[in-house]
């Protein structure tokens, strides 16, 4: 039985197959290298290394070409995420006004691609949460935000202790939007967290959620908190 067609046809399907594989390996190492200072600077920032504002300001303004070039790859995005808001950081709303509107708005543009990426990354929605509210606390967003944070990641002890930081800064009216999710949050760290380190992070808490945080306090009863008031060595 002749077999000279069969073995055209697998022949061509390989070859087909081995381009592809070729075409997405070539732009897989395009991006590497289109990102690759961005990368390095990100990775020095995690390191808490110093990066000078010019050198932040610089990289951070070319994370606009992972957007526009669509780049989706976890390591790309979360390099990008760590300079748009290393940046926003370092701007100060009373000094340049326009400079942190623009690290403001690059943030929050760059995180929606992120989530686009990565929707069930709880740390891109909390901070997506935090830019917006620093933008404009629009009390129903932010608190959205927030839940599906909570929702992604309701028992991370560190995403649950960084989101009590941003807890700490929001208005009455989000912290009452986002009610649920707040007191899931305030519940699982009293009741599962590691004493020293929601020792250190209850330390100071703001006048408007401490209302809440004491009623939650009470409400878990002595039983669970009496572990809070031990001394933590250093």
């Amino acid at each position: 039985m002749p077999r000279g067609p069969f073995v055209s046809v697998t022949r061509i399907v390989f070859l087909v197959v081995t381009a592809v594989f070729a075409l997405l390996a070539g732009r897989e190492l395009y991006a590497s290298i289109k990102t690759a200072s961005i990368s390095i600077v990100a990775e020095r920032l995690e390191h808490g290394e110093t990066v000078t504002d010019d050198v932040e300001a610089k990289y951070a303004a070319r994370t606009i070409d992972i957007v526009d070039r669509h780049y989706c790859r976890s390591d790309i995005v979360s390099a990008g995420v760590t300079l748009v808001l290393a940046q926003l950081d370092r701007q100060n709303v009373n000094v340049n006004y326009d400079a942190w509107a623009a690290a403001a708005s690059r943030a929050r543009h760059y995180l929606q691609h992120a989530l686009s990426c990565m929707p069930t990354n709880s740390n891109f929605w909390l901070r997506l949460a935090a830019v917006q509210s620093v933008i404009a606390e629009d009390p129903l967003s932010v608190a959205e935000m927030m839940k599906r944070s909570v929702a992604l990641a309701p028992h991370d002890e560190s995403m649950i202790l960084t989101r009590f930081y941003f807890w700490n800064d929001f208005t009455n009216a989000t912290l009452s939007t986002a009610k649920a999710a707040l007191n899931s949050d305030l519940v699982t760290m009293l009741k599962l967290g590691d004493r020293c380190r929601v020792n250190a992070a209850i330390r100071e808490i703001s006048p408007q959620l401490r209302p809440i945080f004491d009623r939650t306090w009470a409400g878990l009863g002595d039983g669970a908190t009496a572990r809070f008031r031990q001394r933590c060595s250093k």
